[in-house]
């Protein structure tokens, strides 16, 4: 019988007892459906909540404040980029990375630092201002002919017809997020362009971003001091379109063939596949956290539009619980050069500006960002920017 027939029964003929017990039994099958459905959209958020609690006894009702356990991990964040910073990739599973990236994304610039005079406020906002510079530098490149049909899964991305009857102030294209993390610059991006797709290894990372996408808000955990954890609301602004954001999983040094290929000119058929169909590709403080830097770059021009551009931002961290030190593209010795080192961005640039890479730099700057490890310590690191234009043809070379 459907849920109104049996209301009815119960009104009608049922003891106290009787329509008491009925009750509880649709609550608990309530409660099992609203279980099933977050670990069927939400697996990793799921997985690692209950892994918190594994273990642990009952406790009453938390306050704004908890306290960690005597053996909880040592304070160093985990969103920095310095050599206290972590012990790799597994890291970016763990509920207190996310916690914490949620609050260097999108956590309130009033709550990250809430101090006036000589505090380094320019440090905040990171991913806006990495959007934005994706955004400046494909205004300057002529509007694309096609751009990539929204609404779907990024596997099954097709170029369209450009929509010359489009009256939005949002820029009709495309941009993809390398290493988005919870999605903090992914949602900024959409604010210029018409579709975004974010892509991270971390499944955790993504199972976050994808909560943020659907309810525009997320809780989290900041550290006030010693084992002292204050519980505070991260919430994506809502002018934000979040519907035209898409957040899958993926290896920046292994991208799907979703990703690759398929833009150019229809016409020149030797050359489709080996262009990209992207606006603007954003990779936000992720060379240095990739077991293989120069893998990702080397695919860098399979998914950027001819005259779309590269947005690489890095501090340039290398440390060998991320990445092998014979993979790091500068700052490691040079056998049989007496100690010389190489430098990052000459190694960037010769791969991008060679005839193979299909790039050429157009722009280059220092991005400071800010990370708090707790409501008196914070870490602030400056990244380099690079932008880099898309060759028309791809044998050209500087």
């Amino acid at each position: 019988p459907s849920t109104p027939d049996l209301w009815s029964r119960m009104s009608d003929s049922s003891t106290p007892a009787t329509r008491l017990a009925l009750t509880a039994a649709l609550a608990a099958g309530a409660g099992v459906a609203a279980g099933w459905y977050l670990r069927a959209e939400y697996p990793s958020l799921v997985s690692s909540a209950f892994a918190a609690k594994a273990g642990k006894k009952k406790k009453k009702k938390k306050s704004r404040s908890t306290v960690a356990p005597a053996n909880a991990a040592p304070a160093s964040s985990v969103a920095a980029t310095g050599a206290g910073s972590g012990g790799g990739p597994a890291m970016y599973e763990t509920r207190r990375a996310v916690d914490e990236y949620v609050q260097f994304h999108l956590g309130d610039p009033k709550d990250v630092l809430p101090y006036g005079e000589g505090a380094p406020h320019q440090a905040l906002r990171f991913t806006q201002r990495c959007a934005d510079l994706c955004a400046k530098h494909c205004r300057s490149a002529p509007a694309p002919r096609r751009t990539v049909g929204g609404g779907g899964s990024s596997d099954d991305l097709l170029l369209m017809p450009f929509e010359s009857g489009a009256t939005s102030r949002v820029r009709q294209g495309v941009a993809l997020d390398v290493g988005c993390a919870v999605g903090g610059a992914s949602f900024e991006l959409t604010r210029h362009f018409r579709d975004v797709v974010g892509v991270d290894l971390s499944a955790s990372f993504v199972a976050a971003a994808k909560v943020l996408k659907e309810r525009g808000r997320l809780t989290y955990k900041s550290l006030a001091e010693g084992e002292t954890y204050v519980t505070k609301e991260a919430r994506v602004n809502p002018k934000i379109d979040r519907t035209r954001v898409e957040f899958r999983e993926g290896d920046a040094c292994a991208l799907p063939p979703s990703l690759l290929g398929g833009g150019g000119d229809f016409a020149d058929a030797e050359n489709f596949q080996n262009f990209g169909r992207h606006d603007a590709v954003l990779a936000a403080n992720l060379l240095c956290r990739l077991p293989d830097p120069e893998a990702f770059l080397r695919d860098c021009a399979r998914l950027v539009r001819p005259d779309g551009v590269l947005v690489l931002v890095s501090p340039y961290s290398w440390l060998e619980a991320w990445t092998p030190k014979h993979k790091w593209l500068g700052g490691a010795a040079v056998p049989g050069k007496n100690g010389k080192t190489n430098r990052s961005f000459e190694a960037i640039r010769a791969l991008l500006e060679s005839a193979a890479g299909g790039f050429d730099l157009v722009d280059q700057s220092d991005l400071p960002f800010l990370i708090k490890e707790h409501d008196r310590k914070f870490q602030w690191g400056c990244s380099h920017a690079t932008v880099w234009r898309r060759r028309k043809r791809n044998a050209e070379a500087r």
